[in-house]
């Protein structure tokens, strides 16, 4: 009995302990998003973009992207003078705390790469990664993945953005396009002509397997256990009916 409510106290601290924690660090005010809120406007637009972001739920405030001192005491923002207001405003953008504000080129590699680097690097080596580091007009992270909001693209639909022909985009890795990722295409999208030609439609599974995502392997996976499933099933009331 006694080891029984030895177990249930322990647990109960543990419990307050980390609902406790939790509440600290959700309580913890980041300057960067209290005085975006404050100023309103396009100013604030980023904070609700970041609001209810994957970036949000993992604790990736502005400061890691941006640089600065997020913990600058604002106290009641409303209440600052124009000369206090822009004091604490220095502080929390002063270049000697990190700031860099929008970040760029091989700074935005850099940054994104802290969280992630394999990402980073695929596409850093990939045609469009040195054409907008080379300042040739690829496109940045942000520009198919959003600033704020970040999401996973929708491939070939973000694409269309740059490209008029995204024919055969969902069958190639848009994060490494190489010279032979080109001959590939090529070959896909004469594939999808032939069978155009031919009155015939698309496949219902891709011929690339190696293309499909980690999602679309699961849900063709979980597909065919449920069609497994029916069958099993079907066949058991048939044997059954027979007895």
């Amino acid at each position: 009995m006694k080891r029984k409510r030895y177990a249930a106290g322990l647990l109960a601290v543990v419990i307050i302990f980390v609902y406790a924690g939790n509440v600290r660090s959700e309580e913890k005010p980041v300057a960067c998003v209290i005085c975006h809120e404050y100023l309103d406007g396009a100013l604030a637009g980023p904070v609700q973009e970041w609001r209810g972001s994957i970036h949000q739920q993992n604790g990736i405030t502005c400061d890691l992207c941006h640089g600065g001192d997020p913990g600058v005491d604002l106290g009641n923002i409303r209440q600052l003078t124009p000369r206090e207001f822009a004091d604490r405003q220095s502080r929390a953008m002063a270049k000697s705390r990190g700031f860099i504000g929008k970040p760029s080129g091989r700074v935005m590699f850099d940054v994104c790469g802290k969280c992630h680097a394999g990402s980073v690097d695929r596409y850093a080596n990939s045609i469009m990664g040195k054409a907008y580091l080379d300042d040739k007009g690829g496109p940045s992270c942000t520009v198919c993945h959003g600033a704020h909001r970040n999401a996973i693209p929708e491939v070939p639909k973000v694409c269309e953005s740059c490209h008029s022909d995204t024919t055969g985009f969902d069958q190639i890795d848009a994060m490494n396009v190489t010279a032979s990722t080109i001959g590939e295409l090529s070959r896909i999208r004469i594939k999808l002509a032939e069978e155009k030609a031919k009155g015939r439609g698309p496949a219902l599974l891709p011929e690339f397997p190696e293309d499909l995502g980690s999602f679309q392997i699961g849900f063709v996976a979980f597909g065919a256990v449920i069609v497994l499933f029916l069958i099993g099933f079907l066949v058991y009331g048939v044997l059954e009916k027979r007895r």
